[in-house]
């Protein structure tokens, strides 16, 4: 808990987290896509906001469509922030029809394995959970979730159970909702993802923090088998404490990771104001303006920043000789420039990131080897 208290109160430090900490919802966008198998990184969602996907090597579709599933995640968390910030910071407005909601866009021209996942709908028929056979090929049957006629009555409880007050800590209700969730399993396909977005929200609901910067996909994907096999051991054996325990630790090291990259963009940004104290406005502008969406072309940044294309130009150029970003595609025309100082916090392997409690001098910190 004191791990999440610190990262809230760094993030309460910004008036606008958004304009600092968005691609915080990429990562959380792109690690619930690795859980789900696929491939998809922070830089291809950022590639396909700017439609230049193409820029990889080895563009196919089925990646495409891992890339645009990972943004209808962005997107339908977005939606759902900003539906609770109309209607009310509390975990009384997440409902099932909010769940329902967020599968819906999450499905919409995403792959799926489903012929039709039925966006937004709960399944009509019976589901079951499969593994790979150990001792022999082919799968085998691992979990049979609740049948489908009492789908319905199950989503109510737990939307009664998410809303209402409880004697036991909110860290712990958020741990028994999301069990509750995956073990209902309501939708024919997509459970994993808004399971992983109750999480976010229920963290925004009970005021725990104020804006999505927690990403608890990461230590699911770090931790997936023991993740599936506690999950079956609360519902064969009842091992609540051990569920508990290792929901509440990915809690604490997610939030721990966080804090360090929230603490590098930051103090990066600060760098960025002073470095350019003096410069152009336009380049002052396009730099702070990289930490909301490090991807841009020449005209994006001019509608970025409300300037003629060559006024961007120049100062996409100026950004370019310090080495605040990098011109990615090797075009003459049609460039794309990525924030390289900033995208290599996003991306840096949380490994490498320095300690949380050691953040003294942040700069040299962050200043470790390579490779």
């Amino acid at each position: 808990m004191w791990a999440l208290g610190r990262l809230e109160g760094l993030g309460s430090e910004i008036d606008n987290p958004g304009a600092v900490f968005s691609s915080f919802v990429y990562k959380e966008a792109e690690q619930s896509s690795q859980v789900e198998g696929t491939a998809v990184t922070v830089s291809d969602i950022y590639r396909y906001d700017l439609d230049q996907l193409t820029v990889r090597d080895t563009p196919d579709r089925d990646h495409e469509a891992d890339v645009r599933e990972a943004r209808n995640y962005i997107r339908a968390l977005d939606d759902a922030v900003s539906y609770l910030q109309t209607a009310g910071i509390d975990r009384e407005n997440i409902t099932a029809e909010l769940l329902k909601s967020l599968h819906e866009q999450l499905l919409d021209s995403g792959r799926s394995e489903e012929e039709n996942p039925l966006p937004g709908e709960y399944r009509p028929g019976f589901a079951v959970i499969e593994e790979e056979n150990p001792s022999a090929p082919g799968k085998r049957i691992r979990f049979i979730p609740p049948k489908p006629g009492s789908v319905s009555g199950l989503m109510e409880n737990l939307e009664q159970f998410i809303q209402q007050d409880s004697k036991w800590p909110d860290l712990v209700d958020i741990a028994v909702s999301h069990y509750q969730f995956e073990t209902i399993h309501p939708f024919k396909d997509g459970n994993g993802r808004v399971g992983r977005l109750l999480v976010v929200l229920m963290l925004l609901g009970c005021r725990l923090l104020h804006y999505p910067m927690l990403y608890l996909s990461s230590f699911i994907e770090r931790h997936r088998t023991e993740y599936a096999d506690l999950l079956l051991s609360v519902s064969e054996d009842g091992a609540w404490d051990e569920w508990l325990q290792f929901f509440l630790r990915g809690i604490r090291e997610q939030a721990e990771e966080a804090f360090v990259r929230a603490r590098l963009l930051i103090d990066k940004r600060h760098d960025y104001e002073s470095r350019y104290a003096e410069a152009p406005q336009s380049v002052r502008r396009l730099g702070l303006s990289l930490f909301e969406d490090p991807y841009f072309t020449v005209r994006e940044a001019s509608e970025r920043i409300n300037t003629v294309y060559q006024t961007a130009n120049n100062a996409a150029t100026r950004l370019e000789s310090d080495g605040v970003v990098t011109e990615i595609t090797g075009n003459d025309q049609n460039r794309v420039f990525r924030a390289e100082e900033i995208m290599q916090i996003v991306e840096r392997p949380a490994r490498e990131l320095p300690d949380p409690n050691q953040l003294v001098n942040i700069e040299q910190a962050w200043r470790l080897p390579e490779g």
